[in-house]
């Protein structure tokens, strides 16, 4: 046999695999990827094409998400389009509400919003200490400190909590 068809059988059995479980990795699939994996370079090379082909498959995914999430947009917009057009309509024409047989449309009067937001060239600090009962103080750790105090060996307050994750590795297909 070629070693291309053999490539070729270790992808398909790999790609089989996968669809048979829903494109679900359970125990079992691993156990059975495992086995396919064992029979050397040609299965993993088959297992390359077909990571090549799955991330394809995502990346196609994402941009249909894409499309849609626009499209959602677009239609979202032309129905606030449509709406306000069919408010200034029962208004103009309904006084207000129009009742038929299979709607009752009418306009309604939403309670006045105020929107408060800083000044784009606002200076909070300067307004804190004019005004503090005006400005909100949230405190956060600064991890960069934190990081150097934890790296130079110096002592952690007990306030704060750290985790280390061990370093992991991953396959790179190119």
């Amino acid at each position: 046999m070629s070693k291309l068809y053999e490539v070729g059988i270790a992808g398909v059995a790999i790609q089989d695999a996968l669809y048979d479980a829903m494109g679900e990795i359970t125990p079992e699939i691993e156990s059975a990827l495992d086995n396919l994996l064992k029979d050397g370079v040609d299965a993993l090379d088959g297992a390359a094409y077909v990571v090549r082909k799955l991330s394809a498959d995502a990346e196609a995914c994402k941009g249909e998400a894409k499309r849609l999430k626009e499209r959602a947009e677009a239609l979202e917009r032309n129905t606030d389009a449509l709406k306000n057009r069919m408010l200034f309509a029962v208004d103009a024409a309904f006084g207000g509400k129009l009742k038929t047989a299979k709607n009752t449309i009418w306009g309604q009067n939403a309670k006045a919003a105020l929107t408060i937001e800083v000044a784009p060239d606002a200076d909070l600090i300067a307004l804190d200490k004019t005004h503090s009962e005006l400005v909100k103080k949230t405190y956060s750790l600064d991890t960069t400190a934190i990081r150097n105090r934890y790296e130079a060996g110096d002592a952690i307050p007990s306030e704060v909590v750290i985790t280390e994750r061990p370093a992991t590795r991953f396959l790179r297909i190119l």
